[in-house]
């Protein structure tokens, strides 16, 4: 799979189609309040605000590929994610939100133009209140180019 079809195929974290991806949230654990505010952020496609709840240090881990660190190395790939989730047909679909302690693990699936994610799974870690690392697990099928 090339880099581009894995940024892809991440973007699916994206909120998209009007489902708010917040309303899976569980109240109480430490890790909850910053990993809603991020998926709020998420479903109205606003990347500063997304970048608000990482803290300076952070670090995503996506499949295949090495980890990318510090809130500027995000912006480029959450505008990725913005931009790709924008297009017209896709969809997301929230699933299970469980938070415990400085751990928050959310189940998702959805549907791209240009790629189809029948499961997805990511594990936040969350430090002092911001999100410190963020790990995304997904199976992307790619969809034939239309002409």
């Amino acid at each position: 799979m090339t880099r581009l079809k894995q940024v892809l195929a991440a973007t699916v974290l994206a909120a998209t189609a009007g489902v708010p991806a917040v309303a899976m949230a569980d109240e109480g654990a430490p890790s909850e309040a910053p990993v809603r505010q991020y998926l709020r952020a998420w479903d109205a496609r606003d990347v500063e605000a997304m970048l608000k709840t990482f803290t300076d240090d952070a670090v995503v881990i996506l499949p295949a590929q090495a980890p990318i660190s510090g809130t500027e190395n995000l912006r480029g790939l959450l505008t990725t994610f913005v931009k790709s989730f924008s297009e017209p047909g896709a969809t997301f679909t929230p699933g299970q939100f469980t938070a415990n302690g400085s751990v928050a693990y959310f189940l998702w699936q959805g549907d791209t133009p240009s790629g189809r994610y029948p499961f997805g799974a990511d594990t936040f870690v969350v430090r002092d209140g911001h999100i410190a690392y963020l790990t995304l697990a997904f199976v992307a099928e790619p969809k034939p180019a239309k002409n």
